[in-house]
């Protein structure tokens, strides 16, 4: 048997790329507190994030399981499953009752922290499984509100940290839309699909085809329609827009670059909000019923309060060139943030990092905001 060993620092699991952007701001404001990067097989960092200077451990998870190592705490974004098996894990020198496969989670850690990184799909998001962790790291008062009612867990509320550079670090916006090949002259679409069932992708291809000719159009596909729906990306290839974005980069220069952005379903939208972006929602048939969105549903609601299009419609030019109810939009934007996300705008990576490092909120039932 491989004695266990517990080690102190703080890791954050990273199953794919992008996940690694909504986690590198938190890393930033570590620069005094050691702590590990966790890969899963097949998973790396995006090559914009520099973790020059910073206290950083990275280690595979194979390797961390096959030493019989865990960490006091593990931060990440779901609980992954099972292991795959091709590593021989101690399950004998685990001091807690565990059934057999266990999710990597417990595997890894012996507390485990959720971060949230998508606000929409409710129906994923509150699934069961999150009663494998001890405590969730939240945008703000709507979901804080939710995995109390349903999970009884300690929540924090931290904002939404991957935004800090959208307050803090402007870009050279022409500088920046000239680098993917556009008109710094011309007005910028900016496209946030999702993937599978509630994309959008498909369903207005030749509506934003047209966008193309008036406006600079650039599309950043969902990280995991590359792989498994390429076939989706290819018809983009032929609507000749000015860029389609494929690799792990992270969104936030697109969202200061973008003077409209569309959305349909998932987190991206609920960015626009935080952000106070004017932007479309782009419906999908048969979305109020896809398990993913979920009763209730957040992704759903906001077309109660923002302009929404149906496909092949031809609404989506009109709602582009209607400037009169920007207006309200922004209202929308100004109340619905308050909603959802904690009022740390700009400084929410330390308020998450600070909550990483003092669990002290995770010691009882969380009852109000988190401090």
């Amino acid at each position: 048997m491989i004695p266990q060993r517990i080690i102190e620092r703080p890791a954050f699991l990273v199953h794919t790329a992008e996940i690694a952007n909504h986690y590198a701001p938190i890393w930033k404001e570590l620069q005094d507190h050691p702590f590990d990067i966790l890969l899963k097989p097949g998973a790396e960092l995006p090559t914009q994030i520099s973790l020059e200077g910073l206290p950083v451990k990275i280690r595979s998870t194979r390797a961390v399981l096959a030493l019989g190592m865990r960490y006091r705490v593990l931060v990440s974004n779901h609980y992954q499953g099972y292991h795959d098996g091709k590593v021989r894990v101690p399950f004998t020198s685990f001091r807690m009752p565990i059934r057999r496969p266990a999710p990597l989670i417990k595997m890894l850690g012996v507390q485990n922290i959720r971060m949230l990184y998508a606000a929409g799909k409710l129906g994923w998001n509150l699934r069961e499984w999150n009663a494998y962790y001890d405590g969730i790291l939240c945008f703000g008062p709507r979901h804080a509100s939710l995995f109390k009612e349903k999970f009884a867990l300690p929540v924090f509320e931290m904002g939404y940290p991957r935004f800090d550079n959208y307050f803090n670090t402007p870009i050279d916006k022409s500088a920046f839309i000239a680098s993917l090949g556009g008109n710094p002259d011309l007005k910028t679409i900016v496209w946030l699909p999702t993937w599978k069932t509630l994309s959008s992708v498909g369903h207005f291809n030749a509506e934003i085809a047209e966008l193309a000719k008036t406006y600079n159009v650039i599309v950043k596909v969902h990280p995991l329609m590359v792989h498994d729906e390429p076939h989706r990306v290819d018809a983009l290839g032929k609507l000749g827009l000015t860029a389609i974005i494929k690799d792990a980069r992270d969104n936030i220069p697109l969202y200061q670059a973008a003077d409209v952005m569309l959305f349909d379903y998932g987190g991206p939208a609920f960015g626009g909000i935080y952000a106070r972006k004017r932007f479309v929602l782009l419906n999908v048939p048969g979305a109020s019923d896809d398990p993913f969105t979920g009763q209730d549903s957040s992704d759903i609601a906001l077309r109660e309060h923002f302009r929404n299009v149906e496909p092949g419609s031809g609404a989506l030019q009109r709602n582009l060139d209607d400037g009169d109810s920007w207006v309200e939009h922004d209202e929308a934007c100004r109340v619905l943030s308050d909603d959802y996300f904690a009022p740390f705008r700009g400084t929410s990576a330390a308020i998450a990092a600070s909550a990483i490092r003092n669990r002290s909120w995770m010691d009882t039932k969380a009852q109000g905001r988190s401090k």
